[in-house]
């Protein structure tokens, strides 16, 4: 299945979770910084690294962002667990270096 690709049930049900929740909000353009606040929902081993992925692409589905390309800077820390998880994100114009 070249060129597909496929996104579980759980996966559409957050990238549109995240459409509604952004649907107010205005596109972001230009370089950008992100930082990411994440709280697992269980003492379970993941990868910070994983929630990027998911994350990014149902910013750029809900159409707060035209592609992930425009993140200069990505910043991810864990934070305590929270029931169900959950992320919080501030999104911020890049500086130049």
């Amino acid at each position: 299945m070249a060129g597909r690709h496929l996104i579980s049930k759980a996966g559409r049900v957050y990238r549109d979770l995240v459409r509604v929740l952004l649907a107010n909000a205005q596109p972001l353009h230009g370089r950008l910084a992100i930082y990411i606040r994440a709280h697992p929902p269980d003492r379970r081993r993941r990868d910070l690294d994983n929630i990027l992925k998911s994350l990014l692409d149902a910013l750029t589905h809900a159409g707060l962002i035209a592609d992930d390309e425009q993140f200069d800077r990505i910043s991810i820390d864990r934070f305590p667990i929270t029931k169900g998880g959950q992320v919080a994100i501030s999104i911020t114009q890049a500086i130049a270096p």
